[in-house]
């Protein structure tokens, strides 16, 4: 069996065009996975958590699955349906292709436990 390649591995690609589109799906699949770990730290199961966000199991599936992009809203409502505050910092020091998790470890935009 061949081995996976993870996302990291994969050069940077050359044109504008995609490295926007690499940067893109970067986002997505660091979403996917910021999902998965807040539900799973909360104990939920993706109908609970669809519960609490007022949407369904299958949205929770698809945003776990990467198939839908992270909106602030939809973070928010992530973030408060396991009992935790979104904290997002906007400036000149960010810019557009920087990715979620690399503005988690600069401490830019972080979910943290409320109060």
């Amino acid at each position: 069996m061949a081995e996976r390649t993870s996302w990291k591995e994969i050069k940077k690609p050359q044109s504008e065009e995609a490295q926007r589109a690499s940067e893109d799906e970067a986002r997505i699949s660091e979403f996917r996975e910021l999902v998965y770990r807040l539900r799973t730290e909360a104990g939920l199961t993706q109908a609970e958590l669809a519960g609490r966000m007022g949407t369904t199991q299958s949205a929770i599936a698809r945003m776990e699955g990467g198939g839908t992009r992270p909106m602030l809203e939809t973070l928010e409502r992530l973030a408060g349906a396991v009992g935790q505050e979104l904290v997002v910092g906007v400036g000149e020091h960010l810019s557009e292709n920087r990715s979620i998790a690399k503005l988690v470890r600069e401490g830019h935009a972080v979910v943290r436990k409320a109060g």
